[in-house]
């Protein structure tokens, strides 16, 4: 999403007039990577630095609208030149019109599985990011839907929902009671605990993905890849409002690229989570290993499809067990 004045606008004549190059200071974001074997695609994004102050659970509702309001503009950066390093291995690209880039990767010499730090750098910024190897003994996956799954978001009341994703900070978000606890105990299934294959799907624009994230470490959710929405102001943009196409899309990708992994899905009632992951059971009858659903929906006549259990149910014989 564009803002309307880049900030290099801004100085480049002031700057440039008393002799003074002018070059904005650069965020050079990293999303969460996943892959195995040699194989990985790198996804990221550079942008203009805004500095923000620190976020606190006393900050009041005005101070977090802006900050969320600010988080959702961004002025990117096109033709940016990008080295992104894996180990002692770089590959370089280019950021297009909407300051991402891409990079499929077929050619990783990392020694082992696990989660592996990325960086990514400009002339004039740099970031760090994670890349999870999924290893070959590691076949327990789990991938979750986040709004009323993983945080009290309220999305069937559009105002409570808006207050509750523009009003309040991630230090002030409820989580779900015994979620976090339960996909600890789901991820320790695993020889390779550390490197579960777990995934949060969200249908939040990228832009608020540093603050989902710190909502999960926050509360303790077990270590997974967080998967956000693509929007943009070009046909690259993920479906803005068909969070079936956008969710099927993105299930089916992460079945695709760990073919060895059986997977939990997890999910509410809220929207589409149940038809859609009924949908990949579907498609991936022998892969679809359980489905979780978390009644949220306010009309008692929601339809409720056969073998997909009840998340309140399901979570107490987990989190109750040793």
């Amino acid at each position: 999403m564009r803002t309307t004045v880049s900030m290099a606008l801004v100085c480049a004549p002031v700057l440039l007039a008393i002799g003074v190059p002018c070059r904005a200071e650069l965020d050079v974001i990293l999303y969460p990577a996943y892959g195995t074997g040699t194989a990985a695609v790198v996804e990221g994004r550079v942008i203009d630095r805004e500095k923000q102050g620190e976020i606190t659970a006393e900050d009041g509702r005005a101070r977090n609208l802006s900050r969320n309001l600010r988080s959702l503009m961004n002025d990117e950066q096109e033709d940016v030149p990008v080295t992104v390093t894996i180990g002692e291995k770089a590959w370089r690209t280019t950021t297009n019109q909407e300051g991402y880039f891409r990079i499929l990767i077929e050619d990783l010499t990392l020694p082992m599985p696990g989660w592996h730090e990325m960086s990514a750098a400009t002339t004039d910024g740099s970031g760090k990011g994670s890349l999870l190897l999924v290893p070959a003994h590691n076949v327990h996956g789990l991938i979750s839907d986040f709004d009323d799954t993983v945080v009290i978001s309220e999305v069937n009341d559009k105002s409570q929902l808006l207050a509750n994703s523009l009003l309040l900070n991630y230090r002030q978000r409820k989580p779900v009671p015994d979620v976090a606890a339960a996909y600890g105990k789901l991820a320790a299934t695993n020889p390779d605990t550390t490197s579960a294959p777990l995934f949060y799907l969200s249908a939040s624009p990228r832009q608020l993905q540093s603050s989902i994230q710190a909502f999960l470490d926050h509360n303790n959710f077990p270590r997974g890849v967080l998967i956000t929405k693509r929007v943009t102001n070009d046909a690259s943009s993920e479906p803005l409002t068909n969070q079936f196409a956008y969710k099927l899309g993105r299930l089916v990708e992460v079945f695709e690229r760990l073919p060895h992994v059986s997977f939990v899905l997890a999910g509410d009632d809220g929207e589409q989570d149940p038809e859609i992951y009924a949908a990949m059971q579907r498609r991936y009858p022998t892969r679809v290993t359980a489905i979780w659903i978390r009644r949220v929906h306010p009309d008692p006549a929601r339809v409720r499809i056969e073998g997909q259990g009840d998340l309140a149910e399901l979570l107490v014989p987990i989190v109750s067990s040793p």
